[in-house]
């Protein structure tokens, strides 16, 4: 059940794949960042977009990650979260108050064959960098020869 006191909500790309921390008792950190587009646009009709940072927790007994298995760098998601004090002592002794966006759930939002025909496409344009960069590079080295 969620606390509609203590309750948000992100829809946006994924920045990149999800960074995943595998703890001692074999539960796992997701870190994960979300571009969110602002409502509003600015003076020459662009929006701005919002970085979100966020956290989520896999039990150390189940043996895959779930949902953020499938997460890729520029999946359209929407996470509900909820905020959580993360307050420590660091090794100097200094305690150290931080808040964390501890997601609750996450929708995909792109069917499968969506994101194939993007992540294709995305591989077709680094193909096509590559070679136009290799060529340059050759037709570098023929003027120095």
């Amino acid at each position: 059940m969620k606390n509609i006191r203590n309750y948000g909500m992100v829809t946006g790309r994924l920045v990149r794949d999800p960074k995943v921390c595998i703890n001692r008792d074999r539960s796992r950190k997701i870190l994960f960042t979300v571009a969110a587009l602002d409502n509003y646009k600015d003076k020459d009709g662009h929006r701005s977009s919002q970085f979100i940072s966020l956290e989520a927790f896999v039990s150390g007994s189940q043996e895959d990650n779930g949902v953020y298995g499938y997460l890729n760098h520029g999946d359209l998601v929407t996470c509900a979260y909820s905020v959580q004090s993360n307050i420590y002592t660091d090794k100097d002794g200094h305690t150290v108050y931080g808040q964390v966006l501890l997601v609750n759930e996450v929708v995909l939002l792109e069917s499968k064959a969506v994101k194939e025909a993007r992540q294709a496409k995305a591989n077709q344009k680094q193909a096509a960098a590559g070679t136009k960069k290799r060529a340059g590079k050759q037709a570098g080295k023929q003027t120095a020869a």
